[in-house]
């Protein structure tokens, strides 16, 4: 009910605003463009005498001098095709319909066309009269006929998107038919200047566009929608988030871009030497920000790579940086670390290092030690306790090999490389603590050496030096 008040309304104000225009562009005492075409029409039924054909003939034999001073003429001046602005030819005007033409003879044939009031004659305020009829049967007739139409045509289709977004576009589409129908009534009216119906063509084609550019948005929301729910049916994982809402943004922005565009051009604007004055002018600023636009770049190439993704951990090698990512922006990358700092790096740097992911694409983790044994113990016994122990340690993936492998002959004991594997990277610490205490423990218990490094000083005296190393005293 609200919309069909508010198209009541409109329907209202438009029929007062008709009626204002044509009070306003009244000129008193004028002859009525309708006549002059049914005299026009009367005229051309009568048959033609010699005499019309022989002036016929001498107009067709009009010197050629006329048209090549016209070629001069409009040759004369080649830089108006060079400004910004261009005055728009005022459009031809409209040739009578049928209507039009029956409502002139009835005029003429009562006299009404020679009778006045409030500057127009009774017969211009017949045609306004049917221009407001006009205009309600579009606005509260047609555009339901239309929308009734347009649904029994998607409710054919399989697709239930296709309801969908025609329900998101009915007001528009109502909108649609109302500037129709009303553009339509006010260019039959032959008492209107061709200034007046000039800028009143410059408005319905601004009122187009813009009805045309919210369809088009809405059905760039739709295909982001729709795109999803694809992927969400068949059980795969969408693309990033941020993937979709910076394609969304390139494709809004570009149907802004030729929106303004086109309104610029059929407002007289030379858009051609518009267009050169904004390139030079990207060209100096794209000069001035090349480190913007390299980050710029590099975080789309991250984005469609997916070398990661928000929530992975990873390390940038060269940054000494580790921890996760909270957010890849258009320039930066956001990276909380393990203390809770916050990394901000620009993603031309990320481009050009090297990436360690430990999330991506698997979490599961194998962490080694390096284990030093004296020499004389049995190997086997050690490799046993080794594998027993750890394999007993809490967060150990029991289903993954547990490894104690007799890496190096040290100099002063025997290392074994131990390896084992964990669920997730950030148990990384707290297993490293669990399985050296454990280790540690097991192998005192068996009596198991690990040696640690010594050393023996060794002085080695001169005697042909004939000095003494002083010893110190204690004090007495």
């Amino acid at each position: 009910m609200y919309k069909i008040h508010s198209f009541v309304k409109v329907g209202v104000i438009a029929s007062v605003l008709l009626l204002l225009i044509t009070a306003c562009t009244s000129e008193p005492a004028q002859e009525t463009p309708l006549a002059e075409t049914v005299s026009a029409v009367q005229a051309e039924a009568t048959p033609v005498t010699e005499t019309d054909s022989a002036a016929q003939g001498e107009a067709t034999t009009a010197p050629e001098t006329e048209v090549t001073a016209q070629e001069e003429d409009t040759s004369e001046d080649p830089a108006a095709t060079e400004e910004l602005i261009v005055t728009p030819t005022p459009a031809p005007t409209a040739t009578p319909s049928r209507l039009d033409l029956t409502v002139a003879e009835i005029a003429q044939a009562t006299g009404l066309d020679k009778t006045y009031v409030f500057g127009l004659s009774v017969e211009d305020w017949i045609n306004a009269l049917i221009s407001v009829i006009i205009m309600l049967v579009g606005i509260f007739l047609v555009g339901r006929l239309v929308l009734y139409l347009l649904k029994r045509l998607v409710k054919s289709t399989s697709n239930n998107w296709d309801a969908a977004f025609l329900e998101e576009i009915a007001a528009q589409i109502r909108w649609l038919v109302a500037v129709f129908f009303t553009q339509f009534a006010t260019t039959r009216l032959g008492f209107l200047s061709a200034e007046v119906k000039e800028w009143l063509d410059r408005i319905y084609f601004v009122c187009y566009l813009l009805i045309a550019v919210y369809i088009l948005w809405k059905l760039i929301d739709f295909a982001e929608k729709g795109y999803q729910a694809h992927f969400a049916a068949q059980d795969k994982e969408p693309p990033p988030e941020a993937i979709l809402i910076l394609v969304g943004r390139i494709l809004r922005f570009s149907l802004i871009a030729l929106g303004v565009i086109i309104v610029l051009d059929r407002f007289g604007v030379n858009v051609t030497g518009l267009t050169a004055a904004l390139g030079i002018g990207g060209l100096a600023l794209g000069l001035a920000a090349q480190d913007t636009l390299a980050d710029a770049i590099s975080g789309f190439t991250i984005l469609m790579d997916q070398p990661f993704r928000v929530g992975d951990r990873i390390e940038i090698q060269g940054l000494d940086t580790w921890g996760d990512v909270v957010e890849i922006g258009t320039r930066t990358t956001k990276i909380r670390t393990r203390d809770n700092r916050m990394v901000i790096v620009p993603n031309s740097t990320i481009g050009k290092s090297q990436i360690i992911n430990y999330t991506y694409p698997d979490p599961r983790y194998r962490i080694q030690i390096d284990i030093g044994i004296g020499y004389g113990t049995d190997i086997e016994k050690v490799r046993q306790i080794i594998i027993d122990t750890v394999r007993g340690v809490e967060g150990i993936l029991p289903d993954k090999p547990v490894d104690a492998l007799y890496n190096e002959m040290g100099a002063s004991s025997m290392t074994f490389r131990v390896r084992w594997w964990i669920q997730s990277y950030e148990d990384t610490r707290h297993i490293f603590d669990r399985v050296n205490t454990a280790l540690q423990k097991a192998l005192d218990e068996a009596g198991i050496d690990m040696p640690f490094t010594t050393y023996d000083v060794n002085i080695k005296m001169d005697p042909s030096a004939g000095q003494d190393i002083p010893l110190k005293k204690d004090p007495e």
